[in-house]
């Protein structure tokens, strides 16, 4: 099992939530709403990509552009400095399709 590397963060009065593995996003109107909806998509997701073998391994193995791991480790430091990241969270997804 694969654990996924997730972010969510307000932008403009929306939160969006990231999977920086596969570069999905999401978004609410709140933390815990934009990482619900993550969650769900990324369960639709990798059903859909494990019901496809022959693409599978392309759709499983989509990292987020460079900016988007910037950010995702901004956030992590501050949350290990402070303990808190304001209005934004890193977070994991645990994947069994993923080895």
């Amino acid at each position: 099992m694969k654990t996924l590397r997730c972010m969510a963060y307000n932008q403009d009065g929306v939160f969006v939530a990231v999977c920086l593995d596969l570069s999905l996003a999401a978004q609410a109107d709140t933390l815990k709403g934009a990482q619900k909806a993550l969650e769900e998509q990324l369960f639709d997701y990798i059903h859909e990509a494990v019901s496809e073998p022959e693409h599978a391994n392309q759709l499983l193995n989509r990292k987020a552009p460079w900016q988007l791991w910037v950010r995702y480790y901004s956030i992590h430091l501050r949350m290990m400095f402070t303990h808190r990241a304001g209005k934004a969270a890193v977070f994991t997804e645990d994947c069994p399709a993923m080895a």
